[in-house]
């Protein structure tokens, strides 16, 4: 009996394989909303600002800056001297220097904690940081 005459069809259920994407698409949709939870709430300045990184290019370090002039990574407060630390560590275990480092700066900060760390980051030879602004009428 050649293929089928016996009234048998092979049949490909796809069933399971969407049931396997629907899962990964929720678990990349709630694990991308970790990692903007885990920032700390900052009141960035209002301002026109150059266009959104592409996603190759996404910040691979951010630092807040509170009104009271504290850093911190990830929640995490840090002094200035711990977050060279960090960088210069970040640096040695990938060879490379940070490009995709975003500082957002509370609008009250004052400006002499944002000069503290542009200086700690020129002296780690980081001159390619940016600062995180929100849209102007958000």
């Amino acid at each position: 009996m050649a293929g089928g005459a016996d009234g048998s069809d092979a049949s490909f259920d796809l069933t399971p394989m969407i049931d396997v994407i629907l899962l990964l698409i929720i678990f990349f949709m709630l694990s991308s909303q970790f990692a903007t939870s885990e920032l700390r709430p900052v009141d960035l300045p209002h301002q026109e600002g150059a266009a959104a990184a592409s996603e190759s290019a996404t910040a691979k370090l951010v630092i807040d800056v509170d009104r009271a002039g504290n850093y911190s990574i990830l929640g995490e407060e840090i002094s200035l001297d711990a977050l060279a630390t960090r960088i210069a560590a970040a640096q040695g275990s990938t060879g490379t220097r940070h490009s995709g480092i975003v500082v957002r700066a509370d609008r009250a900060a004052g400006a002499a904690s944002l000069n503290r760390l542009a200086e700690r980051l020129a002296k780690a030879k980081i001159a390619n940081w940016s600062l995180a602004v929100a849209p102007e009428g958000s």
